[in-house]
């Protein structure tokens, strides 16, 4: 075998995602000690009186990760829409940055997982509160967002599929509680 063909047979062995054990003994070792409010975004249309319902779509645009002298760290963004057809009342676009320590560095076939799995589970309550809080100081009924599932159908048709983030998770919610 020349150099050039060892060369991509290591790519190739690189390139494949880890194997659950891997993944496991990847977790395992890492621990999060910093989580912080990155940037934000905020759009509102409406002013202080929010429409009576609204599409909600929520995506997990790219997220970014660096290795340290320590470990790693990681820019994770949502955008958050509440829409009605093709009119978007609200935009709330933040991103939170995560600081893990780890013993073995980063790498891209571990981070397609580790973004998908625990990124997510990390971040998504701090995405609920800072959604609702944002919403009231704009005038808007407070709203939290459901609690992520990872692992289930978002259709409860489809069992195979899995909640995901980097396609629109879309319903329809209430903004604006039904009068007395």
């Amino acid at each position: 075998m020349n150099a050039r063909s060892a060369s991509l047979k290591s790519r190739e062995r690189r390139s494949r995602p880890p194997t659950p054990e891997e993944y496991g003994k990847f977790i395992r070792q890492i621990d999060l000690v910093d989580l912080w409010l990155g940037e934000a975004r905020i759009t509102n249309s409406r002013g202080p009186r929010a429409p009576r319902q609204a599409g909600l779509s929520i995506m997990g645009p790219e997220s970014t990760w660096s290795n340290t002298d320590e470990g790693f760290d990681v820019r994770f963004p949502y955008a958050v829409r509440f829409t009605e057809g093709e009119e978007v009342h609200a935009e709330i676009e933040v991103t939170f940055g995560l600081r893990f320590t780890s013993s073995q560095p980063m790498t891209d076939e571990i981070f397609t997982v580790f973004k998908d799995v625990n990124l997510p589970v990390n971040t998504w309550p701090f995405l609920r509160e800072f959604v609702s809080t944002t919403l009231g100081r704009m005038g808007w009924q407070a709203f939290t967002l459901p609690a992520f599932k990872a692992g289930v159908s978002d259709d409860e048709d489809d069992a195979e599929k899995t909640t995901s983030l980097r396609k629109p998770r879309r319903s329809r919610v209430r903004l604006i509680p039904p009068l007395l």
